[in-house]
């Protein structure tokens, strides 16, 4: 049997689907462990292997800009982040080829103070009116950082490849409390149809990955290389009744009342519980042919397009848009 690696790249929702999937495949075997520290927050590394006759590799890689990051994404005491939008060198860049299955799960920390910097210089700010520099909209810097992610794997696969990027899934802090009131995440029932909708930001977020990947797929997919969405956005939005809350230890309140000032967990997600949904999900993507396959458009890895297609940037311009509709129409979405 084939050894199959999958990693999971980006913030801590990437973490949280890949240790889900972990202990799923943990109900049949044991894996073997690697967790792996340097000195900064930024080069967390997990890695858990399935011997055979399984063959299974599973990797997480914190990177939860994608691009090269400093500041409070390595070192939680600093207040904002420095990106470097051109710098792909990551530690998940160095693997990228190797990988038969990558999925890509970032988005919570971009609306932070920053600064971006971009060929050396100094591009913009966000939330940082002390700096006087051009405040950029951090929806325009993850719709940047997500195309130049996926032009880098396209440039850097030259195996058989599954790259899927997932939408952005909403926390649910109760808006009637402080972040760190214990009632802040404690509603025990999903949400009924209508009592809730996908906030402004997260529907921009979700919309920024529909349209990257269908930017990717038109100009660079080819028959070893495939660009899907997993789309969990509104799966999520509903299910206020999942996260750990003020339970982040296990057993760290049996003894004693819960408090009414504590930290919370209004974000990731309990397993068993949705999140292994993201999994059955992927599992779909892996294994059943995407009901957009047969919209293929030849090009080579570098993005050079078929001579005999002979379109402008304005028939990829609408062909991006033709795919986005496809895939906000064929999306899997509960």
């Amino acid at each position: 049997m084939m050894l199959l690696r999958s990693c999971f790249v980006g913030d801590s929702a990437a973490r949280n689907q890949a240790e889900a999937l972990v202990c799923f495949l943990s109900t049949v075997s044991r894996p073997e462990t690697v967790h792996q520290y340097d000195d900064h927050v930024g080069k967390k590394f997990w890695r858990w292997s399935f011997p055979a006759p399984h063959d299974v590799v599973v990797l997480t890689y914190w990177s939860p800009f994608l691009v090269r990051a400093g500041g409070r994404s390595e070192d939680f005491v600093l207040a904002q982040d420095i990106l470097f939008l051109d710098e792909l060198n990551e530690p998940w860049t160095a693997e990228a080829d190797a990988m038969d299955v990558m999925v890509i799960s970032a988005g919570h920390w971009f609306d932070r103070p920053a600064i971006y910097l971009d060929n050396g210089l100094v591009a913009g700010v966000q939330n940082r009116p002390d700096v006087n520099r051009t405040q950029m909209s951090f929806l325009g810097v993850y719709h940047e950082v997500l195309r130049r992610t996926l032009e880098f794997v396209n440039a850097n696969s030259t195996t058989d490849k599954l790259v899927v990027v997932s939408t952005i899934a909403p926390a649910h802090f109760d808006r009637r409390y402080s972040w760190n009131h214990r009632d802040a995440c404690s509603r025990t029932a999903l949400y009924e149809e209508g009592e809730t909708q996908v906030g402004s930001t997260d529907a921009e977020l979700r919309k920024a990955v529909l349209e990257e990947v269908a930017a990717a797929v038109v100009r660079w997919r080819r028959s070893e290389l495939r660009f899907e969405v997993l789309d969990v956005t509104r799966l999520v939005a509903m299910r206020p009744d999942v996260h750990p809350g003020p339970h982040l230890f296990r057993d760290a309140y049996r003894d004693w009342p819960l408090p009414e000032t504590v930290a919370n967990d209004c974000l990731h997600w309990c397993s068993p519980g949705p999140i292994d949904t993201f999994n059955d999900i992927l599992a779909w993507i892996v294994e059943v042919k995407s009901s957009v396959d047969d919209y293929n458009v030849p090009v080579d890895r570098d993005g050079r397009r078929d001579q005999v297609q002979g379109e402008g940037e304005g028939d990829i311009k609408k062909k991006v848009r033709e795919e986005s509709i496809l895939l906000l129409e064929n999306s899997v979405q509960v």
